[in-house]
C-alpha cells in the first residue's frame, strides 16, 4: 500500500495547467477548472498505479491541461503486456468517470449542466490523449505497436516521424476550423517542443535502452531472435538491430557463409564494459 500512497508524492504540475488555472480564476470559471484538474489527475493517477503494480519506478506524475505524462525509470525493457497494461490505464479511468457521472445525473445529483460539463472535459481530455502523437497515450500506442515488428531504434524513429506528420494535420485543422482556440495551440505547442526532444536526444533514449538492456534486471524472453551481420560490421550498427522483449543471437557472415554466433551478451559486454564501440565484428572472433 504504501507505494501506491508514495505517488502523490511524485505529482508535479506543468506550467501549461498554472496558465489554464490562472485565466479560469480571471474568468470565474472555477467549477471547470476543478473538474479539469480533477479529470487530468484522475488519468494520470491510473498509469501510475498501474505501473506501481508492476514495481515500476515511477520518476514522477506531470499534469497537463489535456492529461499529463507518467515518467518512469523503464526504457523499453518490460514486457510487452505491461507497457500496453499501463498504458491504457490512463484512459480507462474515463469510462467509470462517465459511468459514475451519469449515475449521478440520472439520479438528480448533478446538474444538467454539470453532467454536460462533466461529459465535455472527460470526451475532450480522452479523445486528445489517443491522438497517435507522442507522447500522448495514442503516441505510446503506436510507439508499441512499432516495437513488435521492428528494432527498438528503428521503432522509435518511426514513432516520432508519424506523430510529426499527424501533429502537423492537427495544426492544419486547428488552423481551418478553430484558429482562434488557444487551448488547442497550446496542445500544439506542447507537442511539438516534445517531439523536437524527443528527436534530439533519440540516441540517448536507444542507449538506455541498450544499457538496462546489460547492466539492468534481466528479463526472461520468449522469444529468440537470430541476427545476421558480416564480420566487417561495426558492433555500434548490430546493436540498433536489437528488439524489445527478445533474445537475440548474432551470426557472424562472410562471404554470406556462417562464420560462429555470439549471445547478444557478449556484444553488449564489448560495447559496454570494453568500451569497443566501433570496432567490427571481425575483432570478436579473431584470437
Amino acid at each position: 500500500m504504501n507505494k501506491y500512497i508514495r505517488l502523490f508524492g511524485n505529482i508535479h504540475i506543468h506550467p501549461l495547467l498554472w496558465l489554464f488555472g490562472g485565466i479560469a480564476v480571471l474568468t470565474a470559471h472555477f467549477k471547470q477548472l476543478f473538474l479539469l484538474f480533477f479529470i487530468v489527475l484522475i488519468h494520470e493517477l491510473g498509469h501510475a498505479v498501474a505501473a506501481a503494480f508492476f514495481s515500476w519506478r515511477v520518476k514522477r506524475i506531470l499534469l497537463l491541461p489535456f492529461g499529463g505524462v507518467a515518467e518512469v525509470e523503464e526504457h523499453g525493457n518490460r514486457p510487452f503486456r505491461e507497457e500496453l497494461i499501463v498504458t491504457l490505464a490512463g484512459p480507462a479511468q474515463h469510462l467509470w468517470l462517465m459511468a459514475i457521472a451519469f449515475f449521478l445525473w440520472k439520479t438528480g445529483v448533478m446538474t444538467n449542466e454539470g453532467w454536460d460539463l462533466f461529459l465535455h472535459y472527460n470526451i475532450a481530455i480522452l479523445a486528445i490523449n489517443l491522438l497517435p502523437i507522442w507522447p500522448l497515450d495514442g503516441g505510446k500506442l503506436l510507439f508499441l505497436f512499432f516495437t513488435y515488428y521492428f528494432p527498438f531504434s528503428e521503432a522509435h524513429q518511426k514513432t516520432i516521424a508519424l506523430s510529426m506528420a499527424i501533429l502537423a494535420f492537427f495544426a492544419i485543422a486547428v488552423l481551418s476550423i478553430q484558429p482562434k482556440q488557444i487551448d488547442l495551440w497550446a496542445i500544439a505547442m506542447f507537442l511539438t517542443t516534445s517531439l523536437w526532444k524527443e528527436w534530439k536526444h533519440r540516441h540517448y533514449v536507444v542507449m538506455r535502452f541498450l544499457l538496462e538492456r546489460y547492466y539492468g534486471k534481466r528479463s526472461d524472453y520468449t522469444k529468440l531472435r537470430t541476427i545476421a551481420a558480416f564480420e566487417e560490421e561495426r558492433i555500434s550498427h548490430v546493436l540498433l538491430k536489437f528488439y524489445r522483449g527478445q533474445k537475440h543471437s548474432i551470426v557472424i557472415m562472410r562471404d554470406n557463409n556462417e562464420r560462429v554466433t555470439l549471445d547478444e551478451n557478449e556484444i553488449l559486454h564489448a560495447f559496454f564494459a570494453e568500451k569497443q564501440t566501433d570496432i567490427p565484428l571481425s575483432r570478436l572472433i579473431y584470437v
